[in-house]
């Protein structure tokens, strides 16, 4: 049996020879071998041996240049051990194709000089062909769920709903899971992100799909009104009132969902009626005294930062703390610019069936919305195209057909991000110039002539920028 000579034997009174030291060594499931400050290699245990497909007596007695200019393995660790005195780990490929983590540490004499490094081999190809699988298993999954977002919006989505970019797949995918749950939800984003589309998905896709969806924007109407609308109210409750008295939406969405925009809006008292339905689903009419029970799914949005409000006490923590159960914050348009052509092909879609006109975008205006920042987000988007699909003088809407004051907007000046397109840089200064050409001729004739160009040239021109003022 073979010793490792150098090596002190361990002082105990059971093991008193150098055999445990090499029992222990050679049982190991990591490679271990031994290399002298040559660098040599002196041994390799029998881990080592089969992790590289080697035999001790071809490999043990030859220099590690040897072995790396036979190709046992591709990298070395021992050189970088031995010049930096220092403990070094290395991924290493082997001759038996295997892929290894390899440490090497140092020994040292005790003149301080390093006399010997022993390495440590771990199979790392096993690990890699896992984590492959588990890759492609998490591959498989994303597409699974993929399919399953694209089903459901088939089935269930509205018709203006857009989810190609990965921010908006994301969201839908969590909307997907979270629908058959009937967990308070809170709607976070923007103005204008589609806060209510996403709760018509939600409600389209839940098991409560069969019952009423109900909504209501709590900053649209005054706040004492906004209490009768949710909680309805008895016979005589005020002046005016409805006789016989009126329900309201909770009881008119039982078995449903309400959806409640601007919850930011809710003064401090109705914070207070809205935290008692969500303990108890169930609430009291205003001017009445008796307790209705109702079955309803509550899901609210805000563009609002509401832990702000609570910690400017304008938001109850405790009513915060029940809508915040599960949070989902919706991409403003910037953020999804991969929806954008789609998007506006969709609604100059809605626009040509609407007003019996067939238009569509050209390039050019596809690539300019692409690249503008939209804080208005999808709502600017279609008050944008409307007003142009209406300006358009042509089937073909064009960047000239745009709002003046979004032209504006284009200027590159006023511009922070990416240089704008080499043709609508022309067009903005072609209309700057136009406008002090208006402000100081008093006829188009007399803009010609300052200009150097024919009258039916500015007439053109004109028309071509909506600039037309005599």
């Amino acid at each position: 049996m073979n010793t490792l000579d150098g090596l002190s034997p361990f002082k105990s009174e059971q093991l008193s020879s150098q055999k445990w030291i090499y029992q222990v060594l050679e049982s190991m499931t990591d490679g271990v071998w031994i290399c002298d400050a040559s660098p040599r290699l002196l041994w390799i245990n029998r881990a080592c041996e089969e992790l590289n497909d080697i035999q001790r007596d071809q490999v043990c007695g030859k220099s590690v240049d040897e072995l790396l200019g036979n190709g046992n393995f591709d990298t070395d660790v021992t050189h970088s051990v031995l010049r930096t005195k220092e403990p070094c780990a290395i991924i290493q490929k082997v001759k038996s194709g295997r892929t290894l983590l390899v440490n090497g540490v140092p020994v040292f004499d005790q003149q301080g000089h390093v006399c010997l490094v022993v390495g440590t081999e771990r199979d790392l190809t096993e690990l890699n062909l896992l984590r492959e699988q588990l890759d492609a298993t998490s591959k498989i999954t994303e597409r699974f769920q993929s399919a399953l977002t694209a089903m459901s919006i088939e089935k269930y989505g509205s018709e203006n709903l857009i989810a190609f970019s990965k921010p908006m797949n994301r969201v839908l995918e969590t909307c997907t899971r979270v629908a058959g749950f009937d967990t308070t939800l809170l709607l976070t984003g923007e103005s204008g992100t589609g806060k209510s589309m996403i709760a018509g998905f939600i409600h389209k896709t839940s098991t409560r799909s069969d019952k009423p969806l109900m909504s209501l924007n709590c900053g649209a109407i005054p706040d004492n009104l906004v209490e009768a609308e949710l909680f309805g109210y008895a016979d005589g409750a005020f002046t005016g009132s409805q006789k016989g008295g009126k329900p309201g939406l909770f009881e008119a969405a039982d078995g449903g969902t309400l959806f409640l925009d601007e919850i930011d809006s809710f003064s401090l008292k109705l914070q207070v009626k809205l935290l008692t339905f969500l303990d108890t689903q169930s609430f009291i009419r205003v001017g009445d005294t008796k307790i209705k029970q109702v079955n309803v799914r509550l899901i609210v949005a805000t563009n609002q930062n509401l832990q702000k409000k609570v910690d400017a006490g304008q938001f109850r923590a405790d009513l915060f703390y029940r809508l915040n159960v599960l949070p989902l914050k919706l991409p403003p348009l910037r953020e999804r610019t991969e929806d954008i052509p789609i998007l506006i092909n969709h609604i100059l879609g809605k626009l040509s069936d609407r007003y019996k006109q067939s238009r569509e975008a050209t390039p050019d205006l596809i690539d300019v919305l692409g690249r503008y920042r939209f804080p208005g987000n999808v709502r600017e988007l279609e008050n944008i195209l409307e007003r142009s699909f209406v300006l358009a003088q042509s089937n073909a809407i064009g960047l000239t057909d745009l709002p003046p004051e979004f032209q504006e907007s284009l200027l590159p000046e006023r511009q922070n991000d990416d240089a704008l397109p080499y043709k609508v840089a022309i067009l903005n200064l072609e209309r700057r110039y136009l406008e002090k050409a208006l402000r100081s001729c008093r006829s188009q004739q007399e803009m010609a002539r300052h200009l150097n160009v024919s009258q039916p040239t500015v007439a053109r021109l004109l028309k071509k920028h909506n600039l037309i003022q005599y």
